[in-house]
């Protein structure tokens, strides 16, 4: 299995805990609290059963693979946050992640060379740090020499940290596996934690550690 990795974290103007008022030390414990979190579980998936033949002769049904959905789990929660606070905050982020997988590995058409809108959801920082690591955060490694890509497995782990009853800060542990089709034709595994935060445009990721490789 070959694999490529990248951390990367971008300050930004908003900080949870500068918004909030917190103490230095305090605001180091949120950082680490932010990385702390458990492994995802494994999950499969069941087939489609086949139609019965009719009464007045025989049919046959051409087996087709049942649909991939992505897997959102809540993960550690942090501090004191309501039920439907939390519920919303993971809808929001697997929103996010699913921007982000769809722009840059499942979606759009193939082949093509353009992946410079592939981190919608990310701040601006990222974002360029992100093209920097295209070939880690994007297909465009391979997009030129593929012709479709078919998901296979899609899992999304929300860690929360709560403040005062909000939500401040946010791990999502992603877990996507897909396989490629034409020339390079591969089984593709991208796994790692996306970490976000709150802005005036709702949650956006501002840093990674992300690793790529091929099973």
């Amino acid at each position: 299995m070959t694999t490529s990795a990248r951390r990367a974290y971008v300050a930004g103007p908003f900080s949870p805990a500068r918004a909030l008022g917190l103490a230095p030390t305090l605001a180091l414990s949120l950082v680490l609290s932010l990385a702390l979190g458990l492994t995802l579980g494994a999950c499969s998936g069941g087939g489609d059963e086949p139609d019965e033949p009719g009464a007045g002769g025989t049919t046959s049904a051409v087996p087709t693979a049942p649909a991939v959905e992505t897997v959102v789990e809540v993960g550690r929660v942090t501090g004191r946050l309501p039920k439907d606070a939390r519920d919303r905050v993971v809808g929001e982020v697997a929103a996010v992640v699913d921007g982000w997988t769809q722009a840059a590995y499942l979606g759009g058409d193939y082949p093509r060379r353009d992946f410079s809108d592939s981190w919608p959801g990310f701040t601006t920082g990222a974002q360029e740090e992100a093209r920097r690591d295209r070939a880690l955060m994007s297909n465009e490694d391979i997009g030129e020499r593929i012709d479709g890509v078919q998901l296979r497995r899609s899992r999304v782990r929300v860690d929360v940290l709560a403040v005062r009853q909000r939500a401040v800060g946010v791990t999502a542990r992603v877990l996507l596996g897909f396989r490629t089709t034409g020339e390079v034709e591969r089984v593709v595994r991208v796994e790692g934690r996306l970490y976000l935060t709150h802005t005036e445009r709702g949650w956006r990721v501002f840093g990674y550690d992300v690793t790529k490789g091929t099973v």
